[in-house]
């Protein structure tokens, strides 16, 4: 009997193996966003996953659940994630788009940081390789809309230090977190015109993935962008300056904050900026 239950678990190994290799031959590939865009998966930017916190902020943690959006679970292990990490895997994530999901690709780190339009010299050269290795120990698993991923943000990679060359995998699985209609095209410019504003970096990522965005609890905005405030009251203050900002850049047309209720309205360039159908 045992012999059998040998011969058993090989063929179910072997079967395993072959059915591996023949789901591993077929690329996958991210959705193809245009260059002034960003494709992001919603569990991202409905989740307190990448926080509006400043790297001072940062502390590591292990199998957190995070705040998320009803029908989004995302659990946590690692240092924490910001909005700079967020600007970093939406630009990663960017230039390796084209090619098969799970393939090495190769960037310079001149060519990343010129992406997100920073200075390239050697602050932020070392800046970048402490956000990239941060990125592949960022343990998640995150469901949403029937389907699971569970894995790190970067899957891996080498570095060529003497030409500051990055050889870099992004998990096949991925994939499974765009879903047919699961990510937001993130206005590239708008985000951009929003650095060091990481709440209002953090709110724009959010609203963008409503076409008419309906009425929220500010203690759900406090809890949704992972702030670090510890009064409310001072929260409320600073929301109102992050949403001046959106307006300054063309994202919202007006907000309104009612006791504890924030109602906001985007400019009709929405039609240009979402592709997830939403309510």
């Amino acid at each position: 009997m045992q012999n059998i239950d040998s011969a058993l678990d090989i063929a179910l190994k072997n079967l395993g193996g072959t059915l591996a290799k023949k789901r591993k031959s077929i690329d996958v590939h991210l959705p193809l966003w245009g260059d002034e865009k960003r494709g992001t998966p919603n569990s991202f930017l409905r989740s307190a996953l990448f926080a509006a916190i400043q790297g001072k902020d940062r502390y590591l943690t292990k199998k957190e659940i995070l705040y998320a959006q009803k029908g989004i679970t995302v659990k946590y292990s690692g240092e924490r994630l910001n909005q700079e990490d967020l600007t970093l895997w939406e630009t990663l994530a960017h230039l390796a788009r084209e090619s098969p999901l799970g393939n090495e690709c190769s960037f310079t780190g001149y060519s990343i940081l010129k992406a997100m339009r920073m200075p390239t010299g050697g602050d932020n050269r070392q800046r970048l390789h402490d956000g990239i290795t941060r990125l592949a120990g960022a343990m998640v698993e995150i469901t949403h809309g029937g389907n699971q991923y569970f894995g790190t943000l970067i899957d891996g990679g080498k570095r060529y230090k003497e030409k500051n060359i990055y050889f870099l995998r992004l998990n096949h699985e991925l994939i499974y977190l765009y879903g047919d209609t699961q990510y937001t095209a993130i206005d590239w410019e708008q985000r951009l015109e929003l650095r060091r504003k990481p709440l209002a970096q953090a709110l724009h990522a959010f609203y963008s993935t409503h076409r008419e965005p309906y009425p929220v609890k500010l203690e759900t905005l406090y809890q949704l962008t992972g702030s670090r405030n510890s009064e409310l009251r001072d929260f409320k203050r600073q929301m109102k300056i992050a949403l001046e900002a959106l307006i300054a850049i063309g994202f919202l047309q007006s907000y309104q904050i009612e006791g504890d209720l924030v109602s906001v309205k985007r400019e009709q360039t929405w039609l240009t900026h979402v592709i997830e159908k939403t309510k």
